[in-house]
């Protein structure tokens, strides 16, 4: 009988000794999203986002849509913030908010960013991305030698501005049109006409955003005057602290055409001027 007493107390310290332990701490809760500050905004992005919730202090990047957030910044609560970037080409859509951790993983906010078309930049920028490559023919026609006035100036009216006497196409139902909308130095001498465009030049280009028109002279050898006519549809910083300036437009049909290649490269000694708008 003692032996068997023994071996039951030598069984219930082995069990003590090689079972399994208690748990010494609980296991860290994986990162939550519970609240997003604003869940829509701007085509062209700049949008202010907070996401709060828990285990967010290690966020080092946010994607909505697939591109990378700007201002991001980690409160002491835990709360992350940042401005959105652009929609993809200008479009609505509803776009995922991915958070990247220091660790490597990744994480889906849960809830998708809606891009809208909000402010006039908007309606400008959604409207050139739409037509940039399939024209809107049934409204507007085309001009067969060269179709970048007429372009440029239908997303104008699609940011808000409105025909006159001076600037006007019926191109497509009567044939009837204003010089200023097709032909490059009446368009400039129309834009620099206004109270709300201010014309800058090439050597004022930080000052050039998206939506500003671009005028452009190939040969300014032979003092003939604007050439080409696109939108300004991408402004991004270099590390050297200067811009690289993105063009969509007609007649060379683009989204993002760099304004650098195509005064240097493509028309060797050419300029360009701006009108900003305000």
């Amino acid at each position: 009988m003692a032996g068997s007493g023994l071996l039951a107390l030598a069984g219930c310290a082995d069990s003590n000794a090689f079972g399994e332990s208690a748990p010494t701490a609980s296991a860290a809760a994986a990162p939550t999203v519970t609240g997003v500050s604003v869940a829509s905004g701007s085509l062209t992005g700049g949008t202010a986002v907070s996401l709060t919730g828990s285990g967010l202090a290690d966020v080092v990047g946010v994607t909505v849509g697939g591109a990378a957030a700007t201002s991001l910044a980690v409160d002491g609560t835990g709360a992350v913030s940042f401005l959105t970037p652009a929609a993809v080409d200008y479009q609505p859509a509803a776009a995922a908010i991915a958070l990247a951790f220091r660790d490597g993983t990744s994480l889906d906010a849960g809830t998708p960013f809606a891009y809208q078309a909000v402010t006039a930049v908007d309606r400008q920028l959604q409207y050139a991305f739409t037509y940039w490559q399939d024209y809107n023919l049934a409204q507007w026609s085309r001009f067969s030698d060269n179709d970048c006035g007429n372009f440029v100036n239908q997303t104008l009216l699609a940011r808000g501005w409105q025909q006159n006497s001076d600037w006007y196409s019926d191109y497509a139902t009567t044939g009837d049109y204003s010089l200023s909308w097709i032909r490059g130095n009446e368009m400039d001498d129309y834009l620099n006409s206004r109270d709300d465009t201010t014309r800058l030049e090439l050597s004022e280009r930080a000052s050039v955003k998206v939506g500003d028109v671009v005028m452009f002279d190939w040969d300014p050898e032979n003092d003939n005057g604007v050439d080409h006519t696109m939108l300004v549809s991408r402004v991004d910083l270099n590390p050297d602290g200067t811009n690289a300036i993105k063009l969509v437009g007609h007649t060379l049909d683009a989204q993002y055409r760099d304004l650098d290649g195509a005064i240097t490269i493509e028309n060797p000694g050419g300029t360009a001027h701006f009108y900003s708008i305000a």
